[in-house]
């Protein structure tokens, strides 16, 4: 049985080692980032006026329909900002005039004054905004985007004073200290922030590559007390692609299943499919040469699914090429949505097909994958793939699936760069514009990395459900001859990949600059030697 524990325990304490670096990297990086602010030009940017709001104030503020600054900073009344963010702020806004909201890195200074728990924030990621307030202690507004959501001169019935409101903007440690209560976080959340998304563009198809909702990846805001991140349960009525049944039963989902020699594995796949489904869906088995007993066996599980829903079994010999495999089954598929799944997957849960495919409808979705766990534990496997120094890396293997890992990435619905092919959805139309699998070139390993980078590149954003898991029997699959021939391949694929995507390998925009670039951790922690800005 494999030993998590070790690896477990040798990051943790490497966690906790960088973690008490980060006071000193931090004093450190501040001065190198003044130093490099110093030598730019502000002319520009110095003509936009500027004002600050906490959030105890933000709604009355700007919905009182007095004349405001060009832009408006909004941060948690628990805190304060760096030296440097008004100033980097402004400059942001003045080299990206298309931008008309942003949100920042944050961390949290003890009542020592050491900072602590710096939250290192991805690019602009709508799945993970869906699932929660990510934009966490603060985001900036131009102030011109805001007749989106207060059209015309409309006032609040309890407006605060003009001259709190600017006292509150001119001196910050003066602002009103209470907890945002339900509402306010609803409407800051849900009202504000989600309109302004979806105004900009933040849910549809990417354009020309670029990011629609601003992201500096500096940290500009010191929190008291460490984020607690609003639940999604706060926006009402709003695109989230959540489960919804009735949607879900209109649609056929093709589930695609390459399998050889493996029919006790199979049937065990089949039949938790079959346990936890309760929509229609369709087996598609891809058998690329298993021997006569073994294939009978396979046709006598295809008998036995059939007397309730749709298989088909496609057996043709060939050599391993799991690009091939996905790509014959995808060519027999009559649903919209295409599941590649592994054989030894197992399902755990119902309204897990469901889930996957509220999101994989969804236009600006690309492919979604779902959290695994090893076998009978509560260990994890894959909870998102992300891009370190050109390799991919499954964040977050081998840790624990209890415990809350960084800023709840491994509990809600969150954009990465790439999924695992073990279980991976997308939909017909898009599997058909990317080209399918590249079977030439990755024939053996990273077939689904390669096809999730090609996806991101036509603007589309991958998803991995961390709020739901399957079990994931990896060590049973490929037999040893076609791992031997994989582990051969997978050097030579890697460079392939890299040649092909030169952008991603060096540069995941989900993944923070400032987190380890060592592929062998899977951990989310600073990367303590890099002080380049």
């Amino acid at each position: 049985m494999t030993n998590y524990g070790e690896e477990y325990l040798f990051s943790r304490q490497a966690s906790s080692q960088i973690t008490g670096y980060y006071h000193a990297w931090y004093q450190l990086h501040e001065i190198e980032l003044e130093a490099a602010l110093a030598k730019k030009d502000h002319s520009e940017s110095g003509a936009l006026s500027c004002g600050v709001v906490r959030y105890s104030h933000l709604k009355n503020y700007i919905l009182s329909g007095e004349p405001r600054p060009d832009i408006i900073i909004a941060c948690d009344d628990d805190g304060y900002l760096t030296d440097c963010a008004r100033t980097m702020i402004r400059d942001y806004f003045a080299e990206n005039p298309d931008i008309n909201l942003l949100y920042a890195d944050e961390d949290r200074v003890t009542s020592k004054g050491e900072y602590v728990d710096p939250w290192l924030k991805s690019d602009w990621a709508p799945d993970t905004f869906l699932s929660t307030f990510y934009f966490g202690n603060i985001f900036a507004i131009r102030s011109i985007a805001l007749s989106v959501v207060n059209p015309g001169a409309r006032r609040a019935q309890d407006i605060e004073s003009v001259s709190t409101i600017k006292a509150d903007s001119v001196e910050e440690q003066l602002a009103r200290r209470d907890e945002p209560d339900e509402s306010l976080r609803s409407w800051i959340y849900g009202k504000l922030c989600m309109k302004l998304a979806q105004a900009e563009g933040g849910f549809s198809i990417r354009r020309k590559g670029r990011f629609p909702i601003g992201h500096i990846p500096e940290v500009l805001f010191h929190a008291t007390e460490k984020f607690q991140a609003w639940d999604s349960d706060l926006i009402k009525g709003s695109l989230t692609g959540r489960y919804d049944a009735d949607s879900a039963a209109t649609r056929l989902i093709s589930i695609i299943l390459p399998s050889k020699d493996n029919p006790e594995i199979l049937r065990r796949c089949v039949k938790s499919v079959e346990k936890h489904t309760r929509i229609p869906f369709e087996l598609i088995i891809v058998d690329n040469g298993s021997n006569k007993a073994n294939r009978q066996k396979v046709q006598a599980l295809v008998d036995e699914i059939n007397e309730n829903n749709s298989a088909i079994y496609v057996y043709r010999e060939m050599e391993f090429n799991m690009s091939a495999f996905y790509n014959l089954g995808a060519s027999y598929a009559n649903g919209g949505l295409l599941l590649f799944l592994h054989d030894d997957v197992v399902v755990q849960r119902h309204e897990w097909l469901s889930h996957l495919s509220e999101k994989a409808k969804l236009p600006y979705v690309g492919a979604v994958g779902m959290k695994l766990l090893y076998p009978s534990s509560n260990i994890i496997q894959h909870a998102g793939i992300m891009s370190v120094q050109g390799t991919p890396v499954y964040k977050l293997q081998y840790r624990r699936n209890a415990e809350t890992q960084y800023f709840g990435f491994n509990k809600g619905i969150r954009n990465v760069l790439a999924v695992t092919g073990a279980c991976m959805m997308v939909r017909k139309e898009l599997f058909d514009r990317v080209g399918g699998f590249d079977e030439a070139r990755f024939p053996h390993c990273y077939s689904d990395i390669d096809f999730c980078y090609r996806i991101h590149e036509q603007g589309f954003y991958n998803v991995v459900r961390n709020n739901m898991y399957l079990f994931y029997h990896e060590a049973s699959a490929p037999v040893e001859e076609v791992r031997r021939q994989r582990e051969l391949q997978r050097s030579s694929e890697l460079e392939t990949l890299r040649a092909v995507h030169p952008e991603l390998s060096a540069r995941d925009p989900f993944y923070h600059r400032y987190l380890t670039q060592n592929i062998k951790e899977a951990g989310f922690i600073l990367d303590a030697g890099s002080l380049t800005i």
